[in-house]
């Protein structure tokens, strides 16, 4: 009875372990006009006040995107940012930058983020009885085996983000995508990237945005 106790304590700890980032997408929006076209150029405008998530968003936006088979470039790889951090992009710098390397989408990210907290109370973690104890002291016992988790608070840091995507085959520029995401449970920057950006990119191949 102790072995079998002792196996079902650590796969019940387990269970109450935090979950990991991941990213839902809220809204979404696709021009009902826009024909899917091949697309070899991607660039990729992050929308925040701190330089360095705005590389790592971008990055881990290109580095997806890549891995797709798609040729990518970042705001922060062309125009990178000065000592006192991010400035605005030049409008005409980026345009002539668009035209010149043939650029056929651009792909613009603003991110928020946001804090709950909230209180999680006390629990205990059920274990089924056995058969037989040994008397009322081998129930008392084998009680001690359940798992009790005591009330805390609990952050959670969730990185909401609003892209637009905008084919470069009109002038100006045209919407033809847009969707609102939710990224879960972000522990990092890096974590927050990943999980946002390989979502996005998932769904921007099923919208017959990104075709090859």
């Amino acid at each position: 009875m102790k072995m079998l106790l002792r196996a079902a304590v650590p796969a019940l700890a387990l269970a109450i372990l935090p979950s990991c980032t991941s990213t839902t997408l809220v809204q979404v929006w696709r021009d009902p006009n826009y024909r899917a076209q091949p697309v070899n150029r991607v660039f990729v405008i992050g929308v925040m006040p701190n330089p360095m998530y705005r590389v790592q968003f971008e990055n881990g936006l290109a580095q997806e995107l890549r891995a797709k088979g798609f040729d990518a470039a970042t705001s922060s790889g062309a125009f990178p940012p000065g000592p006192g951090g991010q400035a605005q992009l030049d409008k005409e710098l980026v345009q002539k930058y668009v035209t010149d390397n043939k650029v056929d989408l651009v792909i613009v990210q603003r991110l928020t983020k946001k804090t709950v907290e909230e209180y999680v109370p006390p629990s205990v973690a059920y274990v089924p009885p056995a058969p037989y104890y040994g008397g009322w002291y081998g129930y008392y016992g084998y009680g001690y085996g359940a798992v009790y988790s005591p009330g805390y608070m609990s952050e959670q840091t969730n990185v909401l983000a609003e892209t637009n995507v905008y084919s470069t085959k009109t002038n100006p520029e045209a919407l033809i995508w847009s969707g609102n995401s939710n990224t879960f449970n972000v522990q990092d920057a890096q974590s927050a990237a990943q999980s946002l950006q390989v979502q996005l990119v998932a769904d921007l191949i099923k919208a017959q945005i990104l075709v090859k």
